[in-house]
C-alpha cells in the first residue's frame, strides 16, 4: 500500500481507503454472525472462519493472542473473540477502527483497537498467536515487508494466514458477471445515489509469487489454495460490497450453502475451498518457524 507522498501515479493510498470508509453506507455493515448467515458475505465470513479453525487445529483450541491487520470493521476478528481469543486489531484508518468498536461493542464481543501501519507494527517481537487480515495483501505492491512484520510479531510456532484477493477477471466470477450488469443497470433507477468510491491499487499476484516474495523468511508448514467458489451477486460488489435486498440475500445464501454442502461431498474437504483459478480469493497460511 503506498502512502499519501509514495509512488503518487499508483492509486491505492491510505487516503483513498479512508474515504471509502467514511463515505458508503455499507461501511457499517456487520458481517459477522452468532446464528445462521442470512447474507452471502455473512456466509463468507463465516466459511473463512471454519477453514481457518480447521488449518490452526490444536492450536484453535487453545486460543491466545490474535492480531488482525487491515482488521475494516472487524468481521474476521468477531469470530476469533467469540471463540475466546484476546483480540488486537489494527487499521491505518481510525474511521474504520470506531466502525470495529462500535460493532464489537453492541455484540458484546471485546478487542484492543490500534491505529497503524502494516508495515511497522507497533507491537513487540513474539507477542501473538495468530496474525489474520482478510483482503489487505494485495493492496500492497511490496508484499515482503507487511509479512516479515507479522512474522516479527509472532511468537514461534504462531500463525500468519493472509486472505488475499487479486486482480483476477478469470475465476468464478467471470460467468456471473451477466448478474452484476443487470443489477446494476435495475438499481441505478431506483436507489439514491451514493458518493463514488476512490480508486483503490489491487495487484494481480498469485500465490506463487507471494511465496517467491518471502523467500529466507522464518516460516514452515506452508498452505496455499483458492478460497470463495461461488459468484458474488450485487449490483455494486466493489469496496466494501452492497447487498441485496434481504429476502434475495436469503435465497442466494441458502444455494450457495447447498452448493457447499456438495462440494464438500465430492471433494472430502470445506466446500470453501478449491482451485486458485476458480476462487474469488486464495490463502497463504504458514506457522513461524522455532529456528
Amino acid at each position: 500500500m503506498t502512502s499519501d507522498n509514495e509512488h503518487a501515479h499508483i492509486t491505492g493510498s491510505t487516503t483513498a481507503f479512508d474515504t471509502n470508509w467514511r463515505s458508503r453506507e455499507e461501511s457499517y455493515y456487520n458481517h459477522w454472525v452468532r446464528g445462521r448467515p442470512a447474507n452471502q458475505i455473512q456466509l463468507a465470513f463465516r466459511s473463512h472462519w471454519e477453514v481457518f479453525q480447521g488449518l490452526m487445529g490444536e492450536a484453535a483450541e487453545r486460543k491466545g493472542q490474535a492480531l488482525e491487520v487491515g482488521c475494516g470493521r472487524g468481521s474476521l476478528s468477531s469470530y476469533f473473540a467469540d471463540a475466546g481469543w484476546e483480540c488486537t486489531l489494527l487499521d491505518y484508518s481510525a474511521t474504520a477502527l470506531t466502525i470495529a468498536s462500535e460493532i464489537f461493542q453492541r455484540n458484546g464481543l471485546l478487542g484492543t483497537f490500534t491505529t497503524g501501519d502494516a508495515n511497522a507494527l507497533p507491537f513487540p517481537d513474539n507477542s501473538f498467536d495468530a496474525t489474520t487480515s482478510i483482503g489487505l495483501l494485495e493492496h500492497f505492491e511490496d508484499v515482503r515487508q507487511p509479512i516479515a512484520e507479522q512474522l516479527r510479531v509472532l511468537k514461534p510456532g504462531g500463525w500468519f494466514i493472509a486472505y488475499i484477493v487479486p486482480e483476477r477477471p478469470d475465476n468464478v466470477q467471470r460467468y456471473f458477471n451477466w448478474a452484476n450488469r443487470g443489477l446494476k443497470l435495475l438499481a441505478s433507477s431506483h436507489t439514491e445515489s451514493q458518493p463514488p468510491k476512490d480508486d483503490v491499487y489491487r495487484s494481480d499476484l498469485g500465490s506463487e509469487r507471494y511465496l517467491k516474495a518471502i523467500k529466507g523468511l522464518p516460516f514452515e508448514n506452508v498452505n496455499t489454495f483458492g478460497m470463495y467458489p461461488m459468484p458474488m451477486i450485487s449490483h455494486s460488489p466493489e469496496f466494501p460490497f452492497t447487498l441485496l435486498p434481504p429476502p434475495a440475500e436469503w435465497i442466494l445464501t441458502r444455494i450457495f450453502q447447498a452448493a457447499l454442502a456438495s462440494r464438500r461431498l465430492l471433494t472430502g474437504q470445506h466446500g470453501w475451498i478449491c482451485s486458485e483459478r476458480l476462487g474469488q480469493a486464495f490463502l497463504l497460511a504458514f506457522q513461524k518457524s522455532a529456528r
